[in-house]
């Protein structure tokens, strides 16, 4: 994929995001892709919790998170939570098969040393940054667009 349409990507993202908790933070890691075509190595830890916001805002579990209240400690990450999205989601076919395509591309790769062990048993949560690719900084845009009509926000 072309940087041209990365940021065409990105600034389909901006339609759906939450106007307060994401808008601005997009906004900003927009402008900072533009400016810098080192930037994705930064930039996507930032779109990995967005992704994975993004999921739980499909799921009834969205809007719970207050860190004060000692049962979120239970909450749902990584391939836990899309299989709860998928669970929950059942009767939306279309968003059924994105999130498996999520679950394929982003939490069913590691390496052995990694063990699954990590954050939310994603590369990213291990993997150094250095390690990081554009593409994989476009797959994880792509399939945040492909998943932003869906979202709860």
């Amino acid at each position: 994929m072309s940087k041209n349409e990365t940021l065409k990507k990105l600034n389909d993202i901006k339609i759906t995001a939450h106007f307060w908790n994401w808008l601005p933070d997009i906004q900003v890691a927009i402008e900072i892709y533009e400016s810098r075509n080192d930037a994705y190595s930064v930039l996507l830890p930032f779109f990995f919790t967005y992704l994975e916001e993004t999921i739980r805002s499909t799921t009834t579990e969205y809007g719970m998170l207050d860190p004060r209240n000692q049962s979120n400690r239970k909450k749902k990450v990584g391939k836990e939570l899309i299989q709860f999205a998928i669970s929950e989601n059942s009767d939306n076919p279309q968003l059924v098969h994105i999130l498996n395509d999520i679950l394929e591309n982003h939490y069913g790769k590691f390496s052995p040393f990694e063990g699954g062990q990590n954050r939310n048993n994603v590369g990213h949560g291990v993997v150094h940054p250095r390690f990081w690719t554009e593409e994989d900084f476009e797959n994880v845009v792509n399939d945040i667009a492909k998943l932003s009509p869906y979202a709860g926000f």
